[in-house]
């Protein structure tokens, strides 16, 4: 009995410890794709999550605005990140789903906007195949935020995404999605 206790207790460790590390922060500078955009400007703030998913939806959805003449400025959801969106006509989120949630660092970013004074906002939550609960947290995060939502897409790595987009490639997903924006 007492080493069950002693397995689970570790089991209970090891499950906290992972969930610290998947939901670290990472600071990174702002990259900027077409600097010669005209047509509008867009800040993608994004948590980089441990598997590569969530960045080739990412990139996706950033050569979707690309593609309509947009200049995208990318950075990870982190202090450094701008908190003065007064520069920007569309405020990107996308992130991992991580125990159900989105991942810390993205709801810490929304937290320190405080007000986002009605801008657009377009999400992207990526999970494994349980990501309403996190997508549902994230757009009431925009809200709470006071942002307008103008798009929000969950996307799955094991799921079918095809039930809910009519078709199953996330990256074709997020790209379309950007183009309609």
């Amino acid at each position: 009995m007492q080493l069950v206790l002693v397995g689970l207790g570790v089991l209970a460790v090891l499950a906290v410890l992972s969930y610290l590390w998947l939901n670290k922060e990472v600071a990174s500078g702002i990259r900027v794709v077409n600097p010669e955009g005209s047509a509008a400007t867009a800040l993608v703030v994004y948590h980089p999550g441990k598997f590569g998913f969530g960045q080739r939806v990412r990139s996706a959805f950033v050569q979707g605005l690309v593609s309509n003449g947009w200049r995208v400025e990318i950075t990870t959801a982190s202090a450094q990140a701008p908190t003065d969106l007064s520069a920007y006509d569309l405020l990107v989120i996308c992130g991992p789903t991580y125990g159900f949630t989105p991942s810390r660092p993205l709801l810490s970013y929304l937290r320190r906007l405080r007000d986002i004074g009605g801008k657009p906002v377009a999400t992207i939550v990526t999970a494994m195949g349980a990501g309403e609960r996190s997508n549902s947290i994230m757009k009431k995060a925009v809200d709470a935020a006071n942002g307008k939502l103008v798009a929000s897409l969950l996307l799955y790595t094991l799921r079918p995404n095809e039930d809910l987009y009519g078709m199953n490639d996330a990256e074709e997903i997020a790209g379309s999605a950007a183009k309609e924006i």
